[in-house]
C-alpha cells in the first residue's frame, strides 16, 4: 500500500500537460495567414498602380532617346514580373487548408516557406538589379540637361534611397515575413506533436 501511495504522490506532483485547443491554433494560424496575404495583396496593388504611371510618362512626354523608353519598358516588365511572383505566393498560401491533417499542412507550409526564401533572396535581388538598370537607362536622357551638381545630388539621393530600401527596409520586411510563416509552421508542429503523443 505504501508503494501505491508513493506512486500516487509522484503522479500528483507531475504537471499535467494540457493539450492545446486545436480551434485556437487553427484560428491563430488562419489569422496570421490572412494578415500576411492581405499585406502581400497591398504590395501587389501598389506595384500594379505603378504600371499606368509608367505608361503615362512614356506616352505623354516626348523623349528623344530610345534609352528612356528602354528604361520605362524594363521598369514595367520588372514590376509586372515581381507582381506575378508575389501573386503566386499569395494564391499558394491561401490555398493551404489549415484544417486538414497537420502533417499535410506542415508539408505545404514548409514548401511555401522554402519558396518564400527564394523570393526574398534571389528573386528580390534580381528585381533590385533589373530595376536599377532600368533607372540607369531612364536617367541617361532625363539627367542630361541637369547641371553637374544637380546630377550628383539626384544620384546621391537615388542611390542612398535604394540602398536604404534594399538593405534596411527590405531586410526588415523579409524578417517579418519569415517570422509570420514560421509562427504558422510552429503552431501546426505543436498541434501535430501534441496529438501524436
Amino acid at each position: 500500500m505504501k508503494e501505491f501511495n508513493n506512486l500516487q504522490e509522484i503522479w500528483k506532483q507531475q504537471q499535467q500537460t494540457t493539450l492545446p485547443d486545436v480551434s485556437q491554433i487553427i484560428t491563430k494560424a488562419k489569422k496570421d495567414r490572412t494578415q500576411y496575404s492581405n499585406k502581400v495583396f497591398f504590395q501587389i496593388a501598389t506595384l500594379v498602380l505603378v504600371l499606368p504611371v509608367l505608361f503615362w510618362v512614356g506616352s505623354t512626354i516626348n523623349f528623344k532617346m530610345s534609352t528612356t523608353y528602354i528604361g520605362l519598358l524594363l521598369m514595367a516588365l520588372c514590376v509586372t514580373a515581381f507582381s506575378l511572383v508575389r501573386l503566386s505566393q499569395m494564391i499558394t498560401l491561401r490555398k493551404i487548408d489549415l484544417t486538414q491533417k497537420p502533417s499535410l499542412t506542415l508539408n505545404q507550409l514548409e514548401k511555401y516557406y522554402a519558396f518564400q526564401q527564394i523570393v526574398s533572396t534571389k528573386i528580390s535581388l534580381a528585381y533590385f538589379i533589373v530595376l536599377n538598370i532600368a533607372f540607369v537607362f531612364y536617367f541617361i536622357e532625363v539627367m542630361q540637361p541637369m547641371s553637374t551638381g544637380l546630377k550628383a545630388f539626384v544620384l546621391f539621393l537615388y542611390v542612398g534611397w535604394m540602398l536604404f530600401a534594399y538593405f534596411y527596409l527590405g531586410k526588415k520586411q523579409k524578417q517579418k515575413e519569415y517570422d509570420r510563416i514560421q509562427e504558422m509552421i510552429d503552431a501546426i508542429k505543436q498541434m501535430e506533436d501534441q496529438y501524436e503523443k
